[in-house]
């Protein structure tokens, strides 16, 4: 139960850096249409910024089931909603304020319904057949779609996110003993074995569960995830508003991870948690959509 609650937490956090991030890299790409140097410099400390977000969801995941982990994806916006009203001084209205308070509430909701996590099974082919569905699907829309601006931002930034999606997925397997037996050469025994909140804090320690952790193909392929995942929402960003892209983008980060939850790694949700994750839904769109503020932080 603590480490559940604990990896709500650090879920929040994560997803926090997430979103400011994305939203920083937008900011950078339009800055560079008038002063390139400064542009590109915030787009790289952006960019960085989601590398570490990975990390943090990766630290998460090890903690939680990914389900859980996936539905807290949403609660990155509070964050971003936050940042725009107090440092970026943009409008903060009722619609926003509204959705803020939702998501909190699905947060705590989520989190309260939230029982001692134990991992149950992992179903491998199950997990390549998904992904492999979601990138078909998107790959037919994009090209059915091909030629209306007004639908390309939104479904090449719900691609990027649904790719992002899977990353808590292989995550989660490579710190698991599957990852662990299926590494590129082996890991000398260090203070720990797997990255989770027992396991010793020296620095050796650490080397060695980090070690282990990028030492299986599993790593190898969210680590590849993520890099395209970046790659493709850069498109997105160039066909239409970051207000627009970033809701698609998070839906689909939010749906993937708590749907393969279910059907990779046999997790369940209580129903009130479910109604957390709608809410966390509902919450997202009145703060991004058609939300002049978080437009103008984002744009």
């Amino acid at each position: 139960m603590k480490h559940a609650l604990l990896a709500i937490i650090i879920a929040f956090v994560g997803y926090s850096v997430l979103n400011i991030s994305l939203a920083g890299q937008k900011i950078g790409l339009e800055t560079a249409e008038k002063k390139r140097s400064r542009g590109i410099f915030i787009w790289i400390t952006a960019t960085a910024g989601t590398t570490i977000a990975a990390f943090i969801v990766l630290y998460a995941v090890s903690l939680g089931s990914v389900a859980l982990v996936g539905a807290m994806a949403g609660t990155g916006l509070v964050s971003l909603a936050l940042f725009s009203r107090f440092v970026m001084k943009e409008k903060f209205g009722a619609r926003e304020l509204t959705g803020v308070v939702i998501v909190i509430i699905a947060a705590f909701l989520i989190g309260g319904f939230t029982s001692r996590y134990t991992l149950r099974d992992i179903n491998i082919v199950m997990l390549v057949v998904f992904l492999g569905l979601v990138i078909v699907l998107y790959v037919i829309m994009i090209v059915l779609l091909h030629g209306k601006r007004e639908f390309a931002g939104i479904i090449i930034g719900g691609f990027s996110g649904a790719l992002g999606g899977f990353i808590p997925m292989f995550q989660k397997i490579s710190t698991s003993d599957i990852g662990e037996n299926a590494f590129f050469f082996k890991v000398p025994s260090g203070n720990g074995s797997k990255l989770n909140i027992n396991a010793s804090g020296s620095f050796p320690g650490l080397f060695y569960r980090l070690l282990e952790v990028f030492a299986n193909p599993y790593a190898a392929v969210w680590i590849f995830l993520s890099i395209i995942s970046v790659i493709v929402v850069q498109f997105a960003y160039k066909k239409d508003q970051a207000i627009r892209v970033i809701p698609a983008f998070s839906i689909n980060y939010i749906l993937v991870p708590i749907i393969g939850g279910v059907l990779v790694f046999k997790e369940e949700l209580h129903l009130l948690q479910w109604l957390g994750v709608v809410l966390i839904l509902t919450g997202m769109l009145l703060i991004t959509v058609k939300s002049a503020g978080i437009k103008n932080a984002r744009q």
